[in-house]
């Protein structure tokens, strides 16, 4: 009974120490793979092969390619000029100035309209603080009834109060709580009235900024249509001065169209050249033996990949597994 349990907890150990073992041992694998499957020299020797290729393809056609690419540069120079000047003969300038005058009158019209909003809008102001103005009078006025009701309620007989005796209801003459009531209703109502006024003055002045909003939006379009207007006559004046020149449309486009044929015929040039440069390089990789090469490293990598895979299978696995055990009895004297 005592050897079984004390088996079982050595296995336990083992077991609990391959996973340390194991790291070791992939560490290992892999190591030995850098050294068995190396392709270093190899790849050495084909980028000596690659640089001594490119250099000759370099000299061969380089030169040749960079005089067609700097005269393409200069034609597609002379083209973008050449299109500059024509832009300035391919506008209506009639027509763009009849729109941005058109636009104006509208951009006007609706500023016209804003300001006449505003005016009708400053008017209603004034006549809101005129009425909140009358009501805090009247609600002033009423405030100052009620106070002397109950100053008046508290005087003595003689100088014509009740002296705190109990007022009527209603009375034709001298005081009474109907006074106090009317008072009390034009004062609430009179608030009322303030407060109306101070909404309404609130409204106002909302509208009235956004009104000073809106046209300050409509005076910035105007000022930018104004910029386009004058960009427009500029740039017709600047057509005028090219006519006078010699410049002609029909000349320009003429010149353009000859410039495009140029750059599209240097470009298949340039082509021909690139594509003449690749195969050689490519004909100079299987002469000098670079595919060969290529077709060696190849082969070294998928079985370099090959064998660190094998490290996964799982015949390899229990196999260290057993090393693995064996080695632990051995260091600890039980095997």
């Amino acid at each position: 009974m005592f050897d079984r349990i004390k088996s079982f907890f050595r296995e336990l150990r083992i077991d609990l120490d391959f996973p340390r073992y194991e790291r070791q041992e992939r560490d290992e694998h892999e190591r030995h793979a850098q050294r068995r499957f190396s392709t270093e020299q190899l790849n050495l020797e084909k980028g000596k092969l690659l640089k001594e290729i490119e250099s000759e393809a370099g000299s061969k056609f380089n030169a040749s390619m960079h005089e067609k690419e700097n005269n393409k540069k200069q034609q597609e120079e002379a083209a973008r000029e050449i299109e500059y000047l024509l832009s300035f003969f391919l506008r209506n300038y009639k027509e763009e100035l009849n729109d941005l005058y058109a636009e104006k009158e509208v951009l006007f019209s609706k500023k016209k309209g804003l300001y006449d909003d505003l005016s009708v809008i400053k008017s209603s102001l004034s006549a809101a603080f005129d009425e909140k103005n009358s009501a805090y009078s009247e609600l002033k006025d009423y405030k100052d009834r009620i106070a002397s009701w109950y100053a008046k309620s508290d005087r003595t007989p003689w100088l014509f109060g009740n002296a705190g005796k109990k007022l009527p209801k209603h009375s034709l003459f001298g005081q009474s709580f109907g006074d106090l009531d009317s008072y009390k209703y034009h004062r609430d109502s009179a608030y009322e009235d303030v407060q109306d006024a101070k909404r309404k003055i609130g409204d106002l002045k909302k509208e009235q900024h956004e009104l000073h909003r809106a046209i300050g939006q409509v005076k910035e379009g105007i000022g930018d249509l104004f910029s386009k207007i004058n960009n427009v006559k500029k740039d017709r004046s600047k057509m005028y001065e090219l006519k006078k020149s010699g410049h002609q449309k029909k000349e320009l486009q003429k010149k353009l169209d000859e410039l495009r044929n140029i750059i599209s015929s240097i470009a298949g040039e340039i082509d021909n050249i690139f594509k003449s440069k690749n195969e050689f390089i490519n004909q100079e990789k299987h002469r000098r033996g670079v595919v060969e090469l290529d077709a060696k490293i190849r082969k070294i990598e998928a079985a370099k990949d090959q064998f660190l895979k094998s490290f996964d299978y799982e015949e390899s696995k229990q196999n260290r597994k057993r090393r693995h055990r064996d080695i632990w009895l051995k260091e600890r004297g039980v095997a």
